[in-house]
């Protein structure tokens, strides 16, 4: 997601709806948990390499 993105879902979460609030927490707990995977998996993949190469 773009720095756009999350300005907007962080605007969403501020909403006076509580059903457009509540999903907007939850994509947003989605997309760091998606982000955190993912530097996880690089991690991994980084670590991987190295052992090939030695």
């Amino acid at each position: 997601m773009g720095e756009r993105e999350y300005d907007e879902l962080n605007s969403l979460t501020q909403s006076r709806n509580p059903d457009t609030s509540a999903l907007a927490k939850v994509v947003g707990n989605l997309r760091d948990r998606l982000e955190a995977l993912e530097k996880k998996q690089n991690e991994i993949l980084d670590e991987l390499h190295k052992l090939k190469h030695h």
